[in-house]
């Protein structure tokens, strides 16, 4: 189903920092407001939501996995400025990367 791809679609290319509904929509023939009105109700999460908690689990990963430095796992998970990246993380889990990994 169309939320599936788009989901797929997402894993492939979340490391992308261009990813937006719009680049979806046109990879799946779709409007972005029909896009976005299904893909809420099949997921419960808006299509930024999704694709942000899909970063932060590939961040979380790599934190755990990897000694790489904080700017280079934003970078690989789509958030080429470092700082806003670990302001959304810290908005996330309460603590910034690098004591994320220090736990």
């Amino acid at each position: 189903n169309t939320v599936d791809e788009a989901r797929e679609y997402i894993e492939r290319n979340y490391a992308d920092p261009g990813l937006s509904v719009d680049r979806i929509c046109q990879e799946l023939h779709l409007s972005p407001s029909y896009f976005s009105t299904i893909f809420k109700q099949e997921t419960g999460s808006s299509y930024v939501n999704y694709l942000t908690e899909v970063r932060l689990a590939k961040a979380v990963e790599l934190l755990q996995t990897t000694e790489d430095k904080t700017y280079l796992i934003a970078s690989k998970v789509g958030y080429p400025e470092a700082n806003y990246f670990s302001y959304v993380f810290k908005k996330r889990f309460g603590v910034s990367p690098t004591k994320y990994r220090s736990r």
